[in-house]
């Protein structure tokens, strides 16, 4: 990393302990560091949205986010792609594997303050260095220890389940800040975590849900409601939403959206609601068919032996001819009552649709 000697570096301390960033912040003052404090992963997301750092010194385990989140919002984000990320936790060494996947500049081992100074003066000094890929691991004066190893495979056991699952899965802390998303949330969204992160959840949809969103989040956010649903659409999208809130300790901590996307399930339903009516109107002209096709056989035999009888009589002739010709279409229209093989409509004024008898039973259906 290249320095400019006419200035200090600059640096910010994110823990959720305080004793540790004074810790920390009192060794990088050692070195001249321009030191900026977060006292955790939402306040560190408030400050990184407008203020780039030369070094960020992150604790892994916090509450709401974890510096594995801000880890990655700052190796993807394009604006600090300078920016060196050292790992301090007490799980350095136990998650070494997993932190080395967030590809930090180094990781660090919480450890008594003087081994703990060494280790980060140690690392601050592979700043010179020549660049390389692997981590640098500082993790002098600890063991491993077996709780901390189940811990961490419980917590990568959970993560591994949200990863999983189709449905986009957003947490949200009581502002309405996303401080988690899923593989599918990213997808469904279109988006990089870093993106995501520190974002308004209702602003990453369509501003002519966000009043709905807004209101619904809002009353989720009362401790007398634990859950609400909203159906909204996304890029010709038909979304389910599923909010509920979060207390832990009798305190409300923010809220889990669930995301289904629902237009397949929208268009089978569609279909089978489209196969139905079909089925119906297909049995109900059946019906009808076999019903009229009797006396309309009836009607035409009188109407054939009239005619026969009323020759020399022009005006009875005329109107035997017109009821022979009525029940010859009434035939002809029982006979497509058979042959109807789909669903057509059409207008019959004053806002009214009726089965279009061609149509539907017409070959090819149009």
């Amino acid at each position: 990393m290249e320095k400019n000697p006419r200035r200090n570096l600059s640096a910010l301390v994110v823990d959720n302990d305080k004793l540790s960033v004074k810790v920390l912040s009192s060794i990088l003052a050692e070195k001249g560091c321009d030191i900026t404090i977060a006292y955790g992963g939402l306040e560190a997301l408030r400050i990184l949205a407008d203020v780039t750092f030369d070094l960020v010194f992150l604790d892994l385990i916090m509450p709401r986010i974890g510096g594995d989140r801000i880890c990655r919002y700052i190796t993807q984000s394009p604006r600090h792609a300078h920016t060196r990320v050292f790992i301090v936790s007490g799980a350095a060494l136990e998650g070494r594997n997993k932190i080395a996947e967030l590809k930090p500049f180094a990781c660090i081992a919480k450890a008594p303050y003087d081994i703990l100074r060494k280790n980060i003066l140690g690392a601050l000094k592979q700043l010179d260095s020549e660049p390389q890929e692997e981590m640098h691991l500082f993790t002098d004066g600890v063991h491993p220890r077996s709780v901390v190893e189940e811990l961490l495979f419980s917590q990568r056991h959970f993560e591994t389940i949200l990863s999983s699952m189709t449905e986009a899965v957003f947490e949200l802390d009581t502002g309405g800040t996303i401080t988690y998303v899923n593989d599918s949330a990213r997808a469904l969204l279109g988006k990089q975590e870093w993106e995501l992160i520190g974002q308004n959840f209702c602003e990453e949809f369509p501003k002519e849900h966000a009043a709905a969103m807004h209101e619904t989040l809002r009353g989720v956010m009362q401790p007398h409601t634990r859950a609400d649903n909203l159906s909204v659409s996304l890029d010709k999208r038909e979304l389910f939403l599923s909010f509920r809130n979060v207390i832990r300790d009798n305190e409300l901590i923010g809220a889990t959206v669930v995301v289904n996307d629902v237009t397949e399930k929208k268009l089978l339903d569609r279909e089978r609601c489209l196969r139905e009516r079909l089925t119906g109107v297909i049995e109900m002209a059946g019906a009808a068919a076999h019903e009229l096709n009797q006396p309309l056989t009836v009607i035409s035999g009188h109407a054939q032996l009239l005619l026969r009888h009323c020759s020399g009589n022009a005006a009875l002739e005329r109107r035997v001819r017109l009821i022979y010709d009525q029940v010859e279409r009434l035939g002809r229209i029982t006979r497509k009552f058979s042959g109807i093989a789909a669903y057509k409509t059409k207008d019959y004024g004053d806002n009214v649709t009726i089965i279009d008898i061609d149509r539907s039973s017409r070959p090819g259906n149009d």
